[in-house]
């Protein structure tokens, strides 16, 4: 999905901590947009670059395991946060063909700018690529994170994913955690 198109739910979110307080709702705006936009290859870097350090001591051990990451092709859409013109907040959606020909939906790279945490963007996040989901017809949406992230596997838990085995390609990663959700 090249275009982008404003996401018309409204989205419940607090102040930005230790800046200047925001109506909630109202002035974050949520737009879809292709994999390769810019300000969401801005924000999977700055996730790039706070979780590198976690997961550097065991490079070694994950040497061949890691799986590459997805193509613009695999992604049905991207969904952005912006305030004041800003991004703040992404999250996409993305259609992984399995070895036995089954269709997976995932969530892909939840990542919340560090200025903009605690105010529900990431929750918002996971909506919008669940409103995206259904609309496609989609019942069960899986995700990969990892064993190094408990802030995110704390959010997957509140937010009703479950665990389940890990499905390629993140099988052969021992850091990978997967989780599933029902629609």
């Amino acid at each position: 999905m090249s275009a982008e198109r404003p996401f018309d739910t409204d989205v419940d979110v607090l102040p930005s901590r230790g800046g200047p307080a925001t109506p909630c709702g109202g002035t974050v705006r949520w737009v879809a947009a292709g994999w390769d936009h810019p300000d969401a290859l801005a924000l999977r870097n700055r996730m790039d670059a706070e979780l590198r350090p976690r997961y550097a001591p065991f490079d070694a051990q994950r040497a061949g395991r890691r799986p590459g990451p997805p193509t613009a092709g695999e992604i049905v859409v991207t969904w952005l946060a912006y305030e004041a013109g800003r991004p703040l907040a992404t999250a996409s959606l993305r259609l992984l063909t399995q070895r036995d020909g089954e269709d997976l939906y995932e969530v892909k790279r939840v990542y919340v700018h560090d200025e903009h945490r605690g105010r529900g963007l990431a929750r918002a996040a996971l909506d919008a690529v669940g409103t995206s989901a259904l609309a496609l017809g989609v019942r069960r949406l899986s995700l990969q994170t990892g064993k190094l992230q408990p802030e995110a596997m704390g959010l997957y838990e509140r937010q009703g994913w479950h665990r389940i085995p890990c499905y390629p390609p993140y099988d052969t990663d021992p850091f990978s955690v997967c989780y599933g959700k029902d629609l």
